[in-house]
């Protein structure tokens, strides 16, 4: 189960990259120094790795989720 859980948190790290570049893009829209179509763009992909992340969940137990949410706490 180690080559999920190495997944996961790549794709958590990946999805919160996405989150955060959102956030300076709503940012600079408000400036008016930004495209719309860049907003859309990231939309898309943080679908995409919620989704993906949602299907890794699914191939875990309980305890796998648990033990990577508590690795991940440790590595912020």
């Amino acid at each position: 189960m180690e080559g999920i859980e190495e997944k996961i948190l790549e794709a958590l790290k990946e999805l919160e990259r996405w989150e955060n570049r959102k956030i300076k893009v709503k940012e600079r829209l408000e400036k008016d120094d930004a495209d719309i179509s860049e907003l859309e763009r990231i939309d898309e992909q943080i679908s995409h790795y919620e989704g993906l992340l949602k299907d890794m969940k699914k191939k875990m137990s309980s305890t796998d989720v648990s033990r990577t949410l508590f690795r991940l706490a440790i590595n912020n």
